[in-house]
């Protein structure tokens, strides 16, 4: 079995990016979501607390069916972001045991490599940040966290992008810093 598993670096990006949408749950679910047009605040933030059910769900290769669930429940609840690190935990867990970083995990649209699965999931957390509270990429930590999923998320947002669930990227100007960059490549 070959053994190259993830680096405890992007572990504690994932916390990083986990503790960050924890501040924008802090803000409250009520209204709309602006940056999701047709979904509450309440809907993004179930969609981001569920897809760590989801996320952690691929690892045993559950069939859709046994997962579906995850798409429909109020995770969030009355305390939002107990129910995050909650939500999160399994996911973690699967991560950090995760023998090889670039062994396949069924992704409902496709295959991808565990290491873009944690990618996807920063950028998830991080671009939902952003769409439930901006201020909270107000700081060095999202810029940084931003900078990271450049580096490493690029190849699997093409991947999501390719199947539609990303608007197409937008231009930026020379010179954005990374959180204007991250923020056009996934379609904002």
């Amino acid at each position: 079995m070959t053994t190259n598993p993830l680096p405890d670096t992007h572990l504690a990006v994932l916390d990083a990016a986990t503790a960050l949408f924890g501040r924008a749950l802090a803000g409250g679910l009520d209204g709309d979501c602006e940056a999701c047009p047709g979904w509450t605040r309440r809907d993004c933030a179930n969609h981001v607390l569920g897809g760590g059910l989801r996320y952690a769900a691929y690892f045993p290769r559950l069939p859709e069916s046994e997962i579906a669930w995850t798409r429909t429940t109020d995770h969030a609840g009355e305390k939002p972001v107990p129910a995050l690190y909650r939500t999160s935990a399994g996911l973690r867990k699967e991560l950090a045991g995760a023998p090889d970083a670039d062994a396949p995990v069924p992704h409902r649209l496709a295959e991808i490599p565990v290491r873009d699965l944690l990618a996807l999931r920063v950028v998830e957390l991080l671009v939902h940040a952003h769409d439930l509270d901006p201020s909270t990429w107000d700081s060095p930590e999202a810029e940084e966290l931003a900078g990271w999923c450049l580096d490493h998320a690029r190849e699997v947002l093409e991947l999501m992008r390719s199947f539609d669930v990303l608007a197409e990227a937008r231009a930026v100007p020379i010179g954005a810093d990374p959180r204007a960059r991250l923020l056009a490549l996934s379609g904002r």
